[in-house]
């Protein structure tokens, strides 16, 4: 680096050599600092895919456990490496290889949400940082879903390279108190999966491999009660403040032979996964609109069937057009049907998913939020979409009960209400139990109730005979002014 010093006639003598020289000392120490800057940089990634390092992974990984520990929450560090991928590698020359690593990335990176993260380890080996989660066996499904990703064969000019790999998940704060002993763990996990010939998944803890591999069972049973139609829905009721039946909720059941009953907390995220919601929700749609229909001439007033959907169905091009097909084979009036979203549907489909909401509305369908009050759109989202029915949650109906009462409970469900109101929505209590809480409700201004208080999921059979007994009470009730003024 060379110093040209100007000279200034108006300067003492050597005092604008000393400023000059000043300010290119400053200039070249910001060039040496930013340099510094970015030799760290390149040090904690690869330089061909820009993933990071097993440096940079271990620091997320450091600050993702110190975040954990302080709110209570799980980090899960997942394990992969290629199947017999330097069998692979010597067939090909350096430019396809690197071309074959940046496709793997780019695929796994696909698959994985907004703060976790992708690190390459080796030539062979990546290693996925899970952060902030909640329930420890999410990192199954996210595992399943990379090996999956990785089975759908790679083209690098003009060859189709098929891969697997060897997975390993391990969890904090079952399998290591720190980033060393996560990455260890999840990597011997891998090992395992290898030894067992490769393209498989191993849990480091025994409850997540046990959890694993009851999941794996599930996912087979499933598939073949949906080909036999083995699935049933049964119904719930809902009744005004009367006691006068108003509506029913379609819930689905899966009765196994070996596994017994597997409640739908179960069947539609396992249905979600293996992209098998879209017939099974269909399937539960036309079972409950047929029901709807054939029950109107029972009821004594128009019965309104609740139908839940996930954002998967939302989602699908064809899925107003199904509905409406399904309305029209089973001869269902629109206005009989609701379809129940939660919250957390409607903010994973984001504003994509509200233009097939208005398009049911238009044609006469009711829309429902399940859970109001749990997820983070509520009011966000309440200006915007046609809503026309609010279940209020379970769980701030649990919250009335007058041995553990809840006085914030009490607050939610007033400003539901209320919220109801102004806006001119229904409002359903979910979850009853008590006739203390339904009493309490009823005073707040509730009119719209469902829980085992007052029935519980029931057969078609069995909800058909309740509509006998209220249509032979509307009759009864209609006569008996009739017979005292004679």
């Amino acid at each position: 680096m060379t110093f040209m010093p100007i000279e200034d006639p108006n300067s003492p003598p050597g005092q604008q050599d000393l400023s000059n020289l000043m300010d290119q000392l400053n200039a070249a120490k910001g060039e040496i600092l930013e340099l510094h800057a970015q030799l760290l940089e390149a040090k904690q990634q690869d330089l061909l895919t820009g993933l990071p390092n097993r440096f940079r992974l271990t620091d997320r990984m450091d600050q993702a456990i110190l975040l954990a520990q302080r709110q209570e929450r799980f980090v899960a560090v997942i394990f992969i490496e290629l199947d017999r991928f330097k069998g692979i590698n010597q067939t090909l020359v350096f430019r396809e290889r690197d071309e074959l690593i940046l496709q793997v990335s780019r695929r796994l990176i696909a698959h994985l949400r907004l703060g976790d993260t992708l690190a390459l380890m080796s030539s062979d080996q990546f290693a996925v940082l899970l952060p902030d989660l909640r329930n420890p066996l999410e990192p199954s499904s996210v595992a399943k879903h990379l090996l999956e990703a990785l089975r759908i064969p790679f083209r690098v000019g003009d060859r189709e390279i098929h891969l697997t790999a060897s997975l390993g998940i391990s969890i904090f704060p079952q399998d290591g108190p720190d980033s060393s002993n996560l990455q260890k763990q999840a990597e011997s996990a891998a090992n395992r999966a290898k030894a067992e010939g490769g393209n498989c998944v191993q849990c480091n803890t025994p409850t997540l491999s046990e959890a694993f591999l009851e999941r794996r069972e599930l996912e087979t049973y499933l598939g073949e009660a949906v080909a036999a139609e083995n699935l049933q829905v049964y119904y719930q009721p809902q009744f005004d403040w009367s006691d006068n039946l108003v509506g029913v909720e379609a819930l689905l059941r899966w009765h196994h032979p070996v596994l017994g009953v597997v409640p739908p907390s179960k069947i539609i995220p396992l249905a979600e996964e293996n992209q098998l919601i879209h017939v099974v929700g269909e399937w539960v749609l036309q079972t409950a609109c047929r029901q709807a229909a054939s029950w109107q001439a029972l009821s004594p007033r128009p019965l309104r069937m609740a139908v839940n959907v996930s954002a998967q169905q939302i989602a699908h091009p064809k899925w107003v057009d199904s509905v409406a097909r399904i309305l029209r084979d089973t001869k269902l009036p629109p206005t009989c049907l609701e379809l129940e979203l939660t919250e957390s549907s409607l903010l994973k489909n984001g504003k994509q998913g509200h233009a097939p909401l208005h398009e049911l509305k238009a044609m006469g369908v009711r829309i429902g939020i399940d859970d109001f009050g749990t997820g983070y759109s509520s009011l966000s989202y309440l200006h915007r979409l046609p809503i026309d029915t609010l279940k209020i949650d379970q769980s701030f109906v649990s919250g009335l009960h007058p041995e553990h009462a809840e006085p914030s409970s009490k607050a939610i469900i007033q400003t539901i209400l209320q919220l109801g109101e102004n806006l001119n929505l229904e409002v359903i209590a979910e979850g009853l139990e008590t006739e203390a809480q339904k009493e309490t409700l009823r005073r707040m201004g509730c009119e719209v109730f469902q829980g085992f208080l007052l029935g519980m999921p029931m057969t078609a059979v069995d909800l058909e005979r309740l509509l006998e007994i209220q249509q032979a009470s509307a009759f009864e009730a209609i006569l008996v002014p009739k017979a005292e003024g004679r």
